[in-house]
């Protein structure tokens, strides 16, 4: 029913809507077809699945492309997870092993994480590169906590407590900047 004073469409004009509607509803489908490129292969490997306090992770990761078209890395990124709390335990940078003869499709990373930072339990640690975003991860299980660990855990803690202090007080800072200049 069409409102008191409003001429009715014409047959015309609701078969143009139609046809053009119909037109946006189909053009995204066809148009999403492309698919992105295959990702680079990523194969992570640890020292050992068990840990005690006194001895390092060695960690080593290998990259290898066949038909991809990204990039090698200069590096690959590493987040450590406790299984039992889900939450971020540590990240590191794992570098290019330069002992290792590379090629353009290959490429190898080695590092160590010093046991004594990691806590007790099990942790899951996820590498990733941080060019493709394809990713490795691998088990391990920490018998004993590092005597480091309640130490460096604190000072994680004061990085994070200092970064979010900080972004409170820029923003604080821009606003104050704002009025200043509305006022003036």
């Amino acid at each position: 029913m069409k409102p008191y004073g409003m001429p009715a469409r014409s047959l015309r004009a609701r078969l143009f809507l139609l046809v053009a509607f119909s037109a946006l509803l189909i053009m995204p489908c066809s148009v999403s077809g492309a698919t992105p490129p295959p990702l680079p292969s990523l194969t992570l490997s640890i020292s050992n699945d068990t840990l005690s306090g006194d001895e390092d992770l060695v960690i080593s990761a290998a990259w290898s492309r066949d038909a991809s078209f990204y990039r090698p890395p200069g590096s690959v990124d590493v987040l450590i997870y406790s299984i039992s709390s889900g939450s971020p335990v540590a990240g590191y940078t794992i570098l290019e092993d330069d002992r290792v003869a590379a090629d353009d499709t290959t490429r190898y990373f080695r590092g160590t994480v010093p046991s004594s930072e990691l806590p007790e339990g099990k942790l899951l640690l996820v590498a990733t590169d941080p060019v493709s975003g394809a990713e490795a991860r691998a088990l391990i299980d920490v018998i004993e906590p590092g005597p480091d660990y309640p130490g460096v855990q604190a000072k994680r803690y004061a990085e994070t407590a200092f970064f979010a202090v900080a972004a409170i007080l820029l923003a604080v800072l821009v606003a104050g900047l704002g009025l200043l200049l509305r006022r003036s």
